[in-house]
């Protein structure tokens, strides 16, 4: 016993010391990614904000141009005379170059292009009409329009500023500006990182890496397709979805990205006046190679702890099967013999239960309650020698006796050859009743109880009366089993009223919603209320000697009981005993199904 207790907590260090390595391993880990991340959010959020002051300043130096050319006289008259054209487009030209916008021009009212910066280009804008585009549309209303769209004729993307021309409180036109944010990308593409501009509806429209230009963070839906269609925004693009694994959100803040291999975390922030989004792809390489040394390491210590600990385990096994292979030898024979007499008792011992437990035969119990009986006092003294050899033998194991160890279990198989024999008159009473349960009429079952007990009620003197509804009661059962139970409790009822001046048995049928009630009364003297309790106990009576074992209410209580029911006992108000007997209720739908099978 202190062998195996010293087995088992040496088992128990080892495998607490392989969950501390492992949890040490999965902190170290943890912490050296969560301190990574933190630097990476760092990091990742003070370049966006550079990023996005640096968006914010092209666009403040660019906000104001369309609006000061709406109020220029110049621009005006062209609208209103339509004259001084080509000193406009002069005009226009001079002031895209040193604004550094991709062009300006000038539309009339109804959308069409009057003046333009690059009058000089064989692209002409001069003529075309934009009026779909939606910056013209904001611009006319009063709004400052923003768009960013590919050029029609240009094939140039760029981001569109509008300002409606107003004189007198009469709308005469737009001025259009076509920033340049091509130094934004170039800026980007210097540092060797990884920046993208999104719209509302998820299109890159800039990017440090050209292949992912005008495509799609996330698939578009049929309406915001149809939209972009309708209005030319990006020309002939396909808006395929670009080669972006983009997964969860993170509580340190930004995304995890896959692309082309490699792992990111996008940080992004919305630009609410275009309603745009930065977004900054700061590199996780560094936190994985960090995170995946660690690991490592803690792995190989883990790894070595748990060597180390077999090691030791193993060689303390050797040593402790050394010493067993000398004991295992001496008591392997005797531990044999030892377990096939304890299972050959098992075996008696399961016969003796069974064939009390199943023998329900009434031509039987007689002969199976006195048997029971003269076994029961028969074992009694075998097993309590039994016990005493059993002990002593334990006892000369310890003082390693082999000889008087060997005599002892001589002894013991004696005894269990004497209480085979005593036993073995039993087996010709091993019926086995029948587990299939079929619907059985509670009704059919009285009526043949009755015809058995027919005879005896009469030569008793017993008035019968029935109280049972006409619509048969069906339960799940066995009918013979149903049956004995009924006459053993019939046969009791008769023997409680043989003193009795009145001898009335009074049965009823009950059905409720899942089980149903048959009732026995009788007008006898009563049952004892000490005796209620150990009234189904194996060979209780209150007869004389002679004349009952006391086993039919203890077969009775088995034979419900084994059927899914209860039964149970109680006086009348008045006199006499009542018995009831509940058994599992059978629905119409039930019985039929049964029926069928």
């Amino acid at each position: 016993m202190f062998r195996l207790f010293k087995q088992k907590v040496s088992w128990w260090f080892l495998v607490i010391g392989i969950i501390v390595a492992a949890g040490a391993v999965w902190q170290a880990t943890r912490f050296t990614y969560d301190v990574e991340m933190e630097s990476v959010v760092e990091t990742g959020e003070e370049r966006l904000t550079l990023y996005t002051g640096a968006l914010e300043s092209v666009l403040n130096r660019m906000e104001n141009l369309p609006y000061v050319m709406a109020h220029n006289d110049a621009v005006a008259r062209l609208l209103i005379h339509q004259d001084n054209l080509e000193q406009l487009n002069r005009d226009l030209e001079s002031l895209n170059y040193w604004a550094g916008t991709k062009f300006l021009y000038v539309m009339d009212a109804v959308g069409e292009v009057v003046a333009s910066s690059t009058w000089r280009d064989p692209v002409k804008l001069i003529g075309k009409n934009y009026a779909f585009r939606p910056y013209f549309t904001a611009a006319k209303e009063g709004q400052q329009g923003h768009y960013f769209a590919i050029g029609l004729e240009t094939n140039q993307p760029g981001l569109y500023m509008s300002h409606g021309i107003y004189r007198e409180g009469r709308f005469l036109g737009v001025v259009v500006v076509k920033a340049n944010l091509d130094p934004l990308i170039d800026d980007w593409r210097e540092g060797g990182e990884t920046v993208l501009i999104s719209d509302a509806n998820g299109v890159i429209i800039l990017s440090s890496r050209a292949e992912w230009a005008f495509k799609t963070l996330t698939p578009l839906d049929a309406g915001k397709r149809e939209l972009i269609r309708s209005e030319r925004q990006y020309s002939n693009q396909s808006l395929e979805q670009a080669p972006l694994q983009i997964g969860k959100n993170l509580e340190e803040g930004g995304r995890l990205v896959r692309a082309a291999g490699q792992s990111y975390l996008m940080i992004s922030q919305l630009n609410p006046q275009l309603d745009w989004t930065l977004s900054y792809f700061a590199p996780l390489k560094q936190v994985h190679q960090r995170t995946q040394a660690v690991t490592t390491i803690g792995t190989i210590l883990a790894l070595l702890i748990l060597a180390l600990g077999m090691y030791i385990r193993e060689r303390y096994q050797k040593k402790l099967s050394r010493k067993k292979l000398k004991e295992a030898e001496t008591i392997k024979e005797v531990n044999l013999r030892l377990q096939e007499k304890v299972e050959e008792h098992r075996r008696t011992e399961q016969a003796l239960r069974d064939a009390q437990a199943e023998l329900v035969q009434s031509s039987k119990l007689a002969a199976l309650g006195q048997m029971a009986a003269g076994i029961v006092h028969e074992l009694n003294q075998p097993i309590s020698a039994m016990r005493t050899y059993a002990a002593s033998g334990r006892l000369l194991l310890d003082r390693k006796e082999s000889d008087k160890v060997h005599e002892t279990f001589a002894s013991v198989e004696r005894i269990t050859d004497h209480m085979a024999s005593i036993t073995a008159q039993l087996k010709t009473f091993a019926y086995k009743a029948p587990k299939l349960r079929k619907p059985v009429v509670v009704q059919e079952c009285i009526d043949g109880a009755l015809a058995m007990t027919g005879p005896l009620l009469s030569e008793a003197g017993v008035s019968l009366h029935k109280q049972i509804p006409d619509e048969p009661v069906v339960v799940s059962g066995d009918r013979g089993r149903i049956e004995q139970v009924l006459v053993n409790l019939i046969r009791n009822a008769v023997d409680a009223m043989r003193e009795c001046e009145n001898r009335d048995l009074n049965i009823q049928i009950l059905a409720h919603e899942q089980e149903a009630e048959i009732i026995i009364e009788d007008s006898g003297t009563g049952i004892v209320e000490k005796n209620l309790e150990e009234l189904f106990n194996p060979f209780f009576t209150t007869k004389e000697v002679g004349e009952g074992l006391g086993l039919g209410l203890s077969i009775s209580y088995r034979i419900v009981t084994d059927l899914g029911g209860t039964i149970h006992a109680m006086n009348n108000p008045g006199l006499g005993a009542r018995f009831i007997a509940q058994l599992p209720l059978l629905r119409v739908e039930e019985t039929d199904e049964k029926v069928k099978q």
